[in-house]
């Protein structure tokens, strides 16, 4: 192996050691009840530290065919290590007194629902949380480069029977948030209003334009669209021909002849 190369695979190699054994919390990550991680949520965190842009999955493989160790196992789309040292969320009790402020970073697609229903987990087994900001803002960025930064007023949820649980130092997970206990922006005009149908005018008003079939660029729809024009163009040759007939022959029979 090129010493570039090894160089490479020995210091992801450490980095996913670091966050499947030790801290996955410290990148958002909480793994599941078998304390696997989904690659793809480690290849983002991977991928948002100094210099590791260039991650992808391969990279991942090529550190498991070089682990002589056998430091990590992977079962399908998801990862773990042999050696874990950390906490598992589903041993954790729920906390009495969470902090009096969450906060979560979701898709702007998503949160006009979010608004109106609350957070649930969706595919995922928990909502999940953070008290560190800029953490909640990279946990999303891999899903929607301007999500939506939401304030969970998790103290008065958990006052309401809304139960937390912690996981590492900066992470907490809840099963599902209603809406009246988060805190967000007003929707913005283009996720609140719905596109209303426009409705076809065969009038032509002032300042549009006709778009001719010849002018498409797409080839595949202009031969279509000449051929449908040379059909209606033979078709209204033919009832003109037809007409034609039928006024001579009234004609004809007319003046006699």
């Amino acid at each position: 192996m090129a010493q570039k190369k090894k160089r490479k695979v020995e210091s992801l190699t450490r980095m996913m050691k670091y966050i499947l054994e030790k801290r996955p919390d410290e990148f958002g990550l909480v793994p599941d009840q078998e304390e696997f991680i989904q690659i793809k949520g480690l290849l983002h965190a991977i991928r948002e530290e100094p210099n590791m842009a260039y991650v992808r999955e391969s990279h991942l493989r090529e550190v498991i065919l070089q682990d002589k160790d056998h430091l990590f196992e992977i079962d399908g789309k998801r990862i773990r290590s042999t050696k874990r040292d950390f906490f598992p969320i589903y041993k954790a009790d729920a906390v009495s007194s969470p902090p009096k402020l969450l906060f979560k970073a979701v898709k702007r697609k998503a949160y006009p629902a979010i608004v109106k229903s609350g957070l649930v987990p969706g595919a995922k087994e928990h909502v999940v949380m953070t008290t560190d900001r800029d953490l909640a803002l990279r946990m999303a960025q891999g899903l929607d480069q301007r999500p939506i930064i939401l304030e969970i007023r998790a103290h008065a949820a958990n006052d309401n029977g809304i139960p937390f649980y912690p996981f590492g130092e900066s992470l907490y997970v809840s099963d599902r948030i209603p809406a009246q206990f988060i805190n967000g922006p007003p929707l913005p005009k283009d996720l609140s209003e719905k596109k209303k149908p426009v409705k076809k005018e065969r009038e032509i008003t002032p300042g549009s334009f006709i778009v001719r079939a010849e002018d498409d660029p797409d080839l595949k729809r202009r031969i279509k669209a000449k051929k449908r024009i040379g059909w209606k163009q033979e078709g209204k040759k033919v009832r003109g021909v037809k007409r034609l007939t039928v006024r001579k022959t009234r004609s004809s029979q007319h003046f006699g002849y």
